[in-house]
């Protein structure tokens, strides 16, 4: 059953959005879930600060959320957050950015692959998976191949998985093959069989 459930349907949005301070984690979760699926646009100035927010939980369902109802304007207001001196916070936004899809930012998104934090080089990696850019496979590959954190890693083979590149293979496969983390070898497997059927498909 989904968190948002918590919500009777005819809850007002006005409740919800009340909800997103309240001091319990789980009542902010399930608000902000609650206005993802009910496409509740008008909450986004109060869906931002919770990028912010001291529970990881709540951060990655705002970004979600953010990502669902922003458009090209909320995409300019999250951008000075990607020098936010926490790394949590830099890793929301940029989930966020990626789940807006706005291409023009993909030059924004490159230098958090170098980040300190491996929580904002993975959000990093899976945000340029979200863009589908052809160009993000140039540096993906270096991040599958040589990115020390393992979950790192794996959302690199993610995302390449989705950009669908053929230069893609031999490094996934090698993935497959070389690297010491079962989640990184698995993630890998499945972005060449995305890369493979997306071949058939464009053949068909």
């Amino acid at each position: 059953m989904s968190r948002a459930a918590a919500f009777a349907p005819d809850t007002p949005t006005e409740t919800l959005i009340g909800l997103l301070s309240d001091p319990s984690a789980q009542a902010r979760l399930q608000a902000v879930e609650a206005l993802r699926l009910r496409k509740e646009a008008s909450a986004l100035p109060a869906l931002l600060p919770l990028l912010h927010d001291p529970d990881w939980w709540v951060r990655v369902a705002a970004a979600d959320a953010v990502g669902a109802l922003g458009d090209a304007s909320t995409t300019q207001a999250l951008l000075a957050d990607l020098q936010h001196p926490d790394p949590l916070v830099r890793s929301s936004v940029t989930l966020a950015l990626g789940q807006l899809r706005h291409k023009p930012e993909f030059e924004r998104m490159l230098p958090m692959l170098s980040d300190a934090h491996h929580w904002v080089r993975y959000a990093a990696a899976v945000a340029l998976g979200e863009l589908e850019d052809a160009r993000a496979a140039d540096v993906l590959i270096p991040v599958l191949l040589e990115d020390a954190d393992y979950l790192v890693r794996a959302g690199a083979a993610r995302s390449l998985g989705k950009i669908k590149h053929p230069k893609a293979i031999r490094p996934l496969r090698r993935a497959v093959v070389k690297d010491d983390n079962e989640l990184v070898r698995a993630d890998a497997l499945e972005a060449l069989r995305c890369i493979w059927n997306g071949s058939l498909g464009d053949d068909a």
